[in-house]
């Protein structure tokens, strides 16, 4: 009412309509809160599967009741944080479109209304927080961890003389656990970025951070069988060295690589061909090297700077790609089997039934799920199987990266668009491209062969390090030499690894993205 006492009504806000598709939405890019938010993700996780879940199964075993209340207590501390650090986002559009027809003033739900200097009409729509997964340049993480590696190395040399023992130790005290978090979490990271670029695929962030946790959770049933089930099978008349030698070239490889590849299967809805199928592989294997990083560094730590130094090395540059290598050959062979067959379909479909048969299923509880006001259970169209198989995959919103200094747009480091030109390329010109390209490698097509070549490869990885671990004391070497050999034949496994993962990485990023 007006001071003349006039009537006024409010008009309503326009309503949320559909959000169009493909539509191109900005974000500011901030590489390094993905990094933020993987080392809390991969915390929590360990205290959830070590502290919670273990000790939750270790205690129901001994009877201990205390031990009962704290893995109980760890188990479900961290859900509700993890829940909050990866919890879905929507974003609310607002978009004006100028417009003759259109208006300048337009009434905005939270009160008061946006004014645009022409004529304009405005829509609303609410959409997921599909924006693209952003990380630092490799070099930048790679510095870090030279940085951490050298740190290391200069606080070793202390504990090495008498002389300088306890002031070493003081020191080492002070930056071990600084060291601990970089020297576990830096080298994962830098393995991130480092494929993403080799890869060269647009990621989004959720879907490259829900393939990490997967592999975290992975981690969970291999430690249930490396730890309590195959030590149980074996016999007892074994030696230790016999027993060791088969849960580190049986057990591990077989559980950790088969989960891994379950690990990889829970995406197989969205895994279009191999090259993708790699890319989700390599990140589900990341994910499980993390937390088992984390296990053996916090280990090493007790040991001492040289102790720390030597596993972050090693975990960094071998054991880490050495997990994303196998686990990215399980996921090629899973991406030839999506290419060649309609099997991802047919799961996104069952799985789409799944959701439809659980709102039916509460909704018969007397609890309205889809908000209509009535408990009919899942009122939208039913896609049958046939009708799956015969669609297309629907169009979602591409996201587009913003510098937050300088406002232009950027893309995500080693993605590029290409300009479309107009010289034609014939068949005999691309494989000639392709041959001076460089040596490539490319994984068996056939997902079994795929799995059992990374059992394999983790098998000898394991097998051949503990047998030359097993020289020194069998034939009676000197400590020094000892030393030496073990350091020279991890030194051939870490080129092997590092060739192989190169190599492939050259040869999958030649494949057809589409």
């Amino acid at each position: 009412m007006d001071a003349q006492g006039r009537k006024f009504a409010m008009e309503d806000p326009v309503p949320l309509t559909p959000a169009p598709e493909r539509i191109r939405l900005a974000t500011e890019s901030k590489p390094w809160k993905n990094y933020w938010r993987m080392l809390g993700t991969v915390i929590l996780a360990f205290i959830l599967i070590d502290f919670g879940i273990s000790i939750l199964i270790f205690s129901l075993l001994s009877g201990d009741f205390l031990l009962t209340a704290l893995g109980t207590f760890c188990s479900l501390a961290p859900l509700p944080l993890l829940i909050i650090l990866h919890r879905p986002k929507m974003v609310h559009v607002r978009l004006a479109t100028p417009d003759s027809k259109g208006k300048k003033y337009h009434p905005l739900p939270e009160g008061g209304s946006l004014y645009t200097p022409q004529p304009t009409v405005f829509k609303r729509f609410i959409t997921t927080d599909d924006s693209v997964l952003a990380l630092p340049p490799p070099r930048q993480i790679w510095a870090i961890f030279i940085v951490v590696v050298v740190i290391g190395a200069v606080l070793s040399i202390p504990l090495l003389f008498e002389e300088t023992l306890v002031a070493g130790i003081v020191i080492y005290l002070f930056a071990v656990i600084p060291l601990f978090i970089l020297g576990f979490s830096i080298p994962v990271f830098a393995w991130w970025a480092t494929s993403s670029k080799w890869l060269g695929l647009p990621t989004r962030r959720r879907d490259a951070e829900a393939w990490l946790i997967a592999g975290m959770a992975s981690a969970l049933p291999a430690l249930i069988i490396n730890t309590w089930i195959f030590p149980a099978l074996l016999p007892s008349f074994l030696s230790e060295n016999a027993q060791m030698f088969l849960l580190l070239t049986v057990s591990a490889p077989v559980g950790e690589e088969f989960f891994k590849m379950l690990a990889v299967c829970l995406f197989l809805p969205n895994i279009r061909n191999a090259r993708q199928g790699f890319q989700i592989g390599f990140t589900v294997g990341l994910g499980f090297a993390l937390i088992e990083n984390l296990m053996y560094i916090m280990g090493s730590s007790f040991g001492g700077a040289i102790s720390l130094t030597l596993t972050t090395l090693v975990r960094g540059i071998g054991s880490i790609p050495g997990h994303a290598v196998w686990t990215g050959v399980t996921g090629f062979g899973i991406g030839c089997l999506a290419n060649s067959t309609d099997v991802d379909r047919r799961m996104r479909w069952m799985l789409r039934g799944l959701s439809i048969r659980t709102v039916d299923f509460v909704e018969n509880l007397g609890i309205d799920v889809d908000g209509d006001g009535d408990h009919s259970g899942y009122d939208h169209l039913r896609q049958s199987l046939d009708d799956v198989l015969d669609g297309d995959t629907p169009a979602s919103s591409s996201w587009l990266l913003i510098d937050q200094k300088t406002g232009h747009p950027v893309n995500p480091d080693g993605i590029e668009e290409e300009d479309v030109g107009t010289t034609i390329v014939t068949a005999v010109q691309a494989e000639q491209y392709r041959k001076e390209s460089g040596f490539q490698l490319l994984p068996p097509s056939n997902a079994l062969f795929c799995l059992i070549l990374a059992m394999l490869g983790h098998a000898f990885w394991n097998g051949s390090s503990f047998l030359v671990s097993l020289l020194g004391g069998n034939y009676g070497l000197s400590l020094g030499i000892d030393i030496l050999l073990n350091l020279s034949w991890m030194a051939v496994l870490i080129s092997t690894v590092l060739f192989l993962a190169t190599k492939i990485m050259k040869g999958v990023r030649s494949l057809s993205a589409s």
